[in-house]
């Protein structure tokens, strides 16, 4: 009993925690992320959210967060900022 508590313990602190580590986008890849995966999102502004994605055939969610600025703001260097978290 006491060896199977302790691997499920070890088990449990080797794992990673889902969401563990954010992917960063930025520029032209956070506005393609954005179109393929909150087509219908109020832009610009934040746009944060959850999406489906497929891997190894399975259907997953995933969880974004992102800014999107003004033209106003792009015409003096602001780009489009994504953190994806799988």
């Amino acid at each position: 009993m006491k060896t199977a508590l302790l691997s499920a313990a070890t088990l449990l602190a080797i794992a990673q925690p889902a969401f563990a580590d954010p992917v960063a986008l930025n520029g032209k890849a956070a506005d393609a992320f954005i179109a393929t995966s909150f087509p219908n999102a109020d832009i610009p502004g934040p746009v944060d959210g959850k999406f489906t994605y497929a891997r190894d055939g399975q259907q997953h969610v995933g969880h974004a967060k992102c800014f999107v600025p003004a033209m106003g703001a792009r015409s003096e260097g602001a780009v489009s900022t994504c953190k994806v978290w799988y």
